[in-house]
């Protein structure tokens, strides 16, 4: 798969991230049903599950795959199998940025606290250094 097509693929995910953020945003906002869990222990734990999850998945997601595009291709690997190796650490990255965000944003309206607008902002911001474009797939892929 030609760097252009792969890039237009994935930032059809990267936009889907923001569409399904939205989606979940409005859902609350037309339903009315925001602050549900009200239980302090609940609310406790989601807090501790949220922020466990940014912090844990944002570093992953950042992580540049140039090295490992390299390594393999010192290592005699066809450029085929990297390029399908390279699309789907892509997908993984994105899908982590999906759960942050999606996460940070129920969060927020489940519990009608800021802490999950936070997880969800920061999530947002650091998927902006993952932006897939043309150039940014060819860099890390070696290409350039």
């Amino acid at each position: 798969m030609d760097s252009l097509k792969m890039s237009r693929r994935l930032l059809a995910g990267w936009i889907a991230i923001y569409a399904v953020a939205g989606a979940v945003a409005l859902f609350f906002e037309l339903s009315g049903r925001k602050g549900m869990v009200t239980d302090p222990a609940a609310i406790y734990v989601l807090d501790v599950i949220g922020v466990a999850i940014a912090l844990g998945l944002i570093p992953l997601a950042l992580r540049g795959f140039r090295k490992m595009c390299c390594r393999l291709s010192e290592k005699g690997w066809p450029n085929d199998r990297i390029d399908r190796r390279y699309y789907v650490c892509a997908w993984l990255r994105i899908a982590a940025f999906f759960i942050v965000v999606v996460f940070g944003v129920a969060l927020y309206y489940l519990i009608n606290d800021s802490i999950g607008l936070y997880i969800a902002v920061i999530g947002a911001i650091c998927s902006l250094f993952s932006f897939p474009t043309k150039a940014a797939v060819d860099n890390e892929l070696g290409y350039d």
